[in-house]
């Protein structure tokens, strides 16, 4: 379904000018929550044994194997605009967390993080479980083989955080000028709350925007996988003398090189691992995605106290 030709004629014919429906629709993306609740058919799994290709070895690290999340049938997910995911064939998510985020750097990060595409028609057998520290977490109450469960797939609609604010004070002078562009912006927030309410949360989210830790990379934005990779691009170029940017207009620089890598990068997987102080976030650019360059896809793992 074309969810976004859905909301630009619903907003049409509530009168509302086609190109400031077209320039709010810039802005709604939408997502796929996947969680426990049974809705329909299953389209993948969370925890248990992963159904790898035969003969294919347990994906690693350095310190282990890696746990394994969840699956996905893509076949079975349903179709949203912005987000290229294959027709068919199986995603597969592994992260060990702790590991991850002790890194401390997005680079070594990836070393404990793996996404795995199975194309259709691939022959697999459930994998064993690999031999392993008895303890593999920090956190004694997790084991390496998570629990097992169908999950289930709705589709939501997503804003920024700061788009359905109306206080203009918590606003950059950046989102203050995009807001004052839509005339009609809260009665086009309110149109997409009734065309998807807003769901009860998901174990898994494919797509929408980065969700963000409570941290504020500036005054008006929060910390993001985005913002973290627009503030080294622009360290990179202030350190290659490519920019010079005063310090008062850092923020305002880092909020658009931030929107910019926003339209170049989604995130293709965000979830809570096991482990409610945690945070996963797998991004990838759109044409990796599209070409299936999975591979491409970066971790972003956080821990939120």
């Amino acid at each position: 379904m074309d969810y976004h030709q859905q909301f630009h004629r619903a907003a049409i014919e509530r009168g509302i000018p086609e190109d400031e429906v077209g320039r709010f629709s810039e802005f709604l993306r939408f997502a796929i929550w996947a969680s426990g609740r049974p809705d329909g058919a299953p389209v993948g799994r969370s925890g248990g044994l992963p159904r790898l290709p035969v003969g294919m070895e347990w994906p690693s690290s350095e310190n282990g194997p890696l746990p394994f999340f969840a699956s996905f049938d893509c076949a079975a997910l349903p179709g949203v605009d912005g987000l290229a995911l294959p027709a068919d064939g199986s995603l597969l998510l592994f992260l060990h967390h702790e590991w991850a985020y002790d890194t401390y750097s997005v680079a070594d990060e990836q070393k404990f993080a793996r996404i795995v595409y199975v194309p259709a028609g691939t022959d697999t057998a459930t994998a064993e479980e690999p031999d392993h520290d008895e303890e593999m977490f920090c956190n004694t109450t997790l084991g390496f083989v998570g629990r097992e469960y169908d999950l289930f797939a709705t589709v939501n609609a997503e804003l920024p955080s700061w788009f359905e604010d109306d206080d203009e004070a918590s606003q950059s002078d950046g989102q203050e000028h995009l807001a004052r562009d839509l005339a009609h912006r809260n009665e086009l927030c309110a149109l997409v709350r009734e065309l998807w309410p807003e769901g009860k949360g998901a174990d898994v989210c494919l797509g929408g925007y980065s969700m963000g830790i409570g941290e504020l990379a500036t005054d008006n934005m929060y910390t993001t996988p985005e913002t973290r990779m627009a503030e080294d691009i622009l360290e990179a170029r202030e350190k290659a003398g490519e920019l010079v940017v005063p310090p008062d207009e850092w923020h305002l620089r880092l909020e658009e090189e931030a929107l910019r890598v926003m339209r170049e990068w989604v995130p293709l997987a965000q979830f809570e691992p096991r482990d409610e102080v945690y945070h996963a976030r797998f991004l990838i650019r759109h044409d990796d995605l599209a070409a299936g360059r999975f591979d491409k896809a970066l971790s972003f793992t956080a821990f939120t106290e």
